[in-house]
This record gives structure tokens, sequence and C-alpha cells, in this order.
């Protein structure tokens, strides 16, 4: 399998998001009128980053995590219409009404993710769109070996089944959904090809997020996580 990875290391913002470039094509495929402002929330790759732009000419991406951050920075530093910051996902320093688009991928399926939302809904403009990609509990009851790997990672999934209600229940509508809990097994294999490519001293230096990973990785293609594990694409708009 011959993966052509702009940068090997996992810590790289370059690096494979799940759900991999579905959630950008089901946005896409919406055919919305172009937007002056965009906000990106969390981790996100260069080919993402160019084609919002496409459409989006403002464009700000937020980390609440300085080393995120700092990847971040680095795997666009050849792209510089964008401004990118340190900021909490739940108390951001935006202005109400401030972007015609957010786009989230695999960023706020944690438990801090009401408050997110929240924030969000009052920065989105009023006819603003809501792009947010989460990884989804697929089948109940969880299995504890993958129950064990989301609270090491810090996430806490919703069922698929009734992740819709979730989010129309704190006044987003529905455009669009997709399931594309298939696209993981090739964002699985590419991390796992990573791994084996990578030197000594990246492993030594990045040594827990290496462990964490694999182990992720191990438990969706070899274990049975793939009947747990999915990915869910929806696109919303407030509707109060």
């Amino acid at each position: 399998m011959n993966y052509d990875l702009e940068n090997k290391s996992v810590l790289s913002a370059s690096f494979p998001l799940p759900g991999e470039n579905y959630q950008l094509e089901h946005l896409l495929e919406q055919n919305y009128p172009n937007g002056k402002k965009a906000l990106i929330v969390g981790p996100v790759t260069a080919s993402i980053v160019k084609k919002i732009l496409n459409n989006y000419p403002e464009l700000f991406i937020i980390s609440d995590s300085y080393d995120s951050l700092i990847n971040i920075r680095a795997s666009l530093k050849e792209i510089e219409a964008v401004k990118i910051k340190l900021m909490d996902y739940s108390h951001t320093d935006f202005k109400d009404n401030s972007f015609d688009l957010i786009y989230s991928q695999g960023s706020i399926s944690v438990s801090e993710r009401k408050n997110i939302l929240k924030e969000m809904k009052r920065i989105l403009t009023e006819n603003g769109k809501l792009s947010v990609g989460e990884i989804v509990l697929l089948k109940e009851p969880v299995a504890g070996f993958v129950r064990d790997i989301w609270q090491q990672s810090g996430l806490e999934p919703l069922p698929m089944a009734t992740i819709n209600q979730f989010y129309t229940s704190r006044g987003f509508e529905i455009v669009s959904e997709k399931d594309v809990s298939g696209s993981l097994k090739d964002y699985y294999e590419k991390i796992s090809y990573s791994f084996s490519k990578a030197g000594k001293d990246e492993k030594f230096q990045n040594k827990k997020i290496f462990s964490r990973m694999k182990h992720e990785s191990n438990v969706y293609l070899k274990l049975g996580g793939d009947k747990y594990i999915g990915f869910k694409s929806l696109i919303l708009r407030k509707a109060n």
C-alpha cells in the first residue's frame, strides 16, 4: 500500500483526519453561495484549507492545544491568507454573527460538546452553516476495549441513532447528513503505515501519542472496533 503522505509525523496537521475528504465533499455538494468569513475549529489539512479559501476569502483557524497550533502553522506556512489562533472552543474571542461557515472535523466529539455548540451558534451568522464531522457509536452497548480508547483520547462519542436529535435539540436544523464510517478503514490503515515508516527519534519524542494511536488503529483494524466506531458528517444551520 503506497501512501504519499506530505509529512509522516503523527503530530502534523497534515496527518489524515477521520472522515478524510468525505466531509468536505459533503459540504461542497450542497452548492451554497460563497461567503465572506469562515472558521475552522481544530486540526485540518492543507487541501481542505485551500478549498475553503476558494469560497471564503477570510479564514480563521483555532486550536485549543499549543502543540496542535504549532503544527497547524507549520503545515500551512505557505498559505498566507489564514489567521491561526489559540482559543478555547467553548469561549472564543469572536463577536456574535461573525462567520458564514464553521467547519469542524473530528474536533468536538468531547464532553464539552454542548458548550462548544452554544458558542458556535453564537458566532455563526443568521444564514451561516455548520459543517461538523463526529466520531459516533454504531452499536450499543459499547465494548469495553472501545470505551477504553475513547477515554484515553478524551472522546465522548454520541450514538449514531441519536446524534441528529442532539443537534436539533440545541437549535440547529439539519440540512444534510451522510454516514462516512466506511472511510475509517483507510484512515486507520494510513495511520498504521505512518507508524511503520517513523524513525526511532520521532517515536521516542512522541511516545505517548504513538502508543495511543497505534493501539486505536489495532482496535479498529484487528479487534473488531469497526463494529462500534463510525463517523458522521452533518451540514446544519441555526434554527432559532
